[in-house]
């Protein structure tokens, strides 16, 4: 994942996703605590207005009760008790129609019932031409509004009926109060039409009319609904009255039954709606909403999403300079990068060209003035290669040189005092033979040390080679040492014998000089657990501990005062390229013997039987 790329994931998850969790947390609690404020106060208007209306209709229950306690009624209710088909006198109807008329405004008729709550008679208003209002009586042909059917009988007290909604006087309330005979049994009662619309106008305030391009209302908006879903009162004048709420009110998208279901308090988009059940007679339900978005939370959202643009806009410009900003720096380390990769493959003659003049061109030249130095180091340091290489091939051949020296040093000792002896000289030939050769493949590889020897192996019998190499060495200083040899025949390996042979004889030879004054030698070979095992031991000075732990078999590490210190260091890599090894046990005084390992494997020979070879 590039730089940019987890830029732009940090800046998102570490600014902008918390800026935007903030923000949403800070309108959400803004907005939702305005819109409680809010629905509070819608509850308690709604409260409101079916407290007012219980006040108006007890009011009005005041007032007929007074109505009632009058003599000419009080007479009335002693001869109803007589009969049930008593008409009130004129004295009484004019009594009643001037109740009627100094009321109009509340009233709209009056009906007197016998105490099956059939009408005896009913007195109502009546608008001629020119606006004159006068009263009527009738004492037959009623509606069937005006009959009062159980269980709305008569009672003992004045309580109130169902609101009509459909009559000839419109929709109105109907307060029933009983007439009784000496103040103890109703005989009678008075039904009195309130004019509803009249009562709930006083209750929720008046309607406000609402031209059709106007906007929505501010203020809170009061409706009034029965139980049958019809509005019978709103403050929105717009809305017709006495009509189904779901015409009335089809922004709502609810039914009567499915909103009187849900919570009181409403939260339907962009509106408040706060239900009130009025559980006393008549039952309604009282609403109160108010479209919120068109006051104080709609200017809050307004002003938050407006505050959230500036702070977007804020913050994403800087980013946007910032992230252009980053891209040149990641283009320039990109550049660097390509030409640190190409250095590190070896290419030291590429070079990073960076344009921008901040640390990545610093870098850039930093790399260009190394690669500089590693070309000079690189090319100083393949010619002291070279030197060292020469010194190491040079060091190696005077060691194998000096060997051969020794050798042909022992056979001229011995020539003197067994020059004439039967087969000496067939002994001294052969190891004439096998030192000028070995000296011409010296003088070969110092002549041209970059030609590299062909390492040549094949099948070889170890015990010969040891032989060989004691009969070059040792046997010629036999006049000096006790030499002992005891080689198990026919050990067969397919080795590089030359090799072989020089790392035996390196042995042999520094065993016989780690014993100036004399000493003993002795030589094994044998086969031993699938491998071939070749000890040279001698009774010289040994090593201490120290040495053969930190020095042994490390290059120009010796104990002679004129050694190279390449002999073991070569043997043991010889011995490590046939898959063997070298162990060595040494002690001060005591001497040393040194065990070459060499790992065999077995195959089948024609005679069907199993020879050892060397593993390689």
């Amino acid at each position: 994942m590039g730089i940019r790329t987890k830029l732009v994931i940090i800046f998102f998850l570490g600014i902008v996703v918390p800026m935007l969790v903030l923000w949403g947390r800070w309108q959400g609690t803004a907005i939702g605590s305005i819109k409680s404020v809010m629905q509070q106060h819608l509850a308690d208007g709604a409260r409101e207005v079916s407290e007012q209306v219980t006040r108006l209709l007890d009011s009005h229950k005041g007032r007929l009760m007074e109505l009632t306690s009058q003599p000419a009624l009080l007479a009335y209710a002693r001869a109803a008790a007589r009969s049930n088909q008593i008409t009130p006198d004129q004295a009484l109807r004019n009594d009643l129609s001037a109740f009627l008329l100094s009321h109009q405004g509340h009233y709209a008729a009056m009906v007197g019932i016998n105490r099956q709550g059939a009408p005896l008679f009913k007195i109502g208003l009546r608008t001629f031409p020119g606006g004159i209002i006068k009263p009527y009586i009738l004492e037959r042909d009623f509606s069937s509004e005006d009959i009062v059917r159980a269980p709305e009988t008569i009672a003992e007290s004045v309580f109130v009926s169902d609101l009509q909604v459909v009559d000839s006087e419109g929709p109105h309330i109907k307060l029933i109060a009983p007439l009784k005979e000496n103040g103890d049994n109703a005989t009678a009662a008075i039904v009195l039409k309130v004019r509803a619309g009249k009562l709930l106008a006083e209750a929720a305030g008046p309607r406000v009319a609402q031209q059709p391009k106007q906007p929505a209302a501010t203020r809170p908006q009061t409706a009034i609904i029965s139980p049958q879903g019809t509005v019978l009162y709103t403050t929105d004048g717009s809305k017709e009255l006495w009509k189904s709420y779901t015409d009335a009110y089809p922004e709502f998208e609810r039914s009567i039954s499915e909103l009187r279901q849900e919570t009181n308090n409403l939260d339907r988009d962009p509106w408040l709606i706060v239900h009130h059940l009025r559980s006393a007679s008549p039952p309604f339900s009282v609403y109160q909403f108010e479209n919120y978005r068109s006051n104080a939370v709609g200017d809050l959202e307004f002003s938050s999403y407006g505050l959230l643009f500036l702070t977007l806009l804020l913050v994403v410009v800087p980013m946007l300079i910032l992230y252009q900003l980053i891209s040149r720096i990641t283009d320039s380390i990109r550049l660097v990068t390509r030409g640190a990769k190409a250095i590190a493959t070896g290419n030291l003659g590429y070079q990073i060209k960076v344009s921008t003049k901040d640390e990545t061109r610093v870098l850039g030249e930093a790399f260009n003035r190394m690669a500089g130095r590693l070309r000079e180091m690189i090319r100083k340091e393949g010619e002291q290669k070279q030197f060292e290489s020469f010194a190491r091939l040079s060091a190696v051949l005077t060691h194998d040189l000096k060997n051969q020296i020794l050798s042909l040093s022992l056979l001229v000792n011995n020539m003197e005092r067994k020059f004439d002896r039967e087969g000496f000289k067939e002994d001294a030939m052969r190891t004439l033979s096998d030192s000028v050769n070995n000296l011409q493949s010296l003088v070969a590889k110092l002549s041209d040390p970059r030609t590299p020897t062909k390492r040549i192996r094949e099948r070889s019998n170890i015990s010969h080679l040891v032989e060989r190499v004691l009969q070059r060495t040792a046997a010629q200083a036999a006049n000096r040492f006790k030499v002992s040899a005891e080689l198990a025949p026919d050990i067969f390996a397919t080795v590089d014998g030359k090799a072989v042979e020089r790392v035996i004889e390196n042995l042999v030879i520094n065993a016989l000089e780690a014993m100036p004054e004399g000493g003993a030698l002795k030589v094994q070979s044998q086969q031993e657990n699938g491998n071939a095992i070749i000890t040279v031991a001698d009774t010289g000075k040994g090593m201490t501990e120290e040495f053969r732990r930190d020095r042994l078999f490390h290059p120009f590490a010796t104990t002679k005062k004129k050694g190279i210190g390449l002999g073991l260091y070569s043997c043991r890599d010889i011995i490590e390229q046939h898959g063997g090894q070298i162990d060595v046990a040494s002690k001060v005084d005591v001497g040393t013997e040194f065990k070459i390992v060499l790992p065999l494997r077995t195959e089948e020979t024609p005679s069907g039987r199993l020879r050892p070879i060397v593993n390689f």
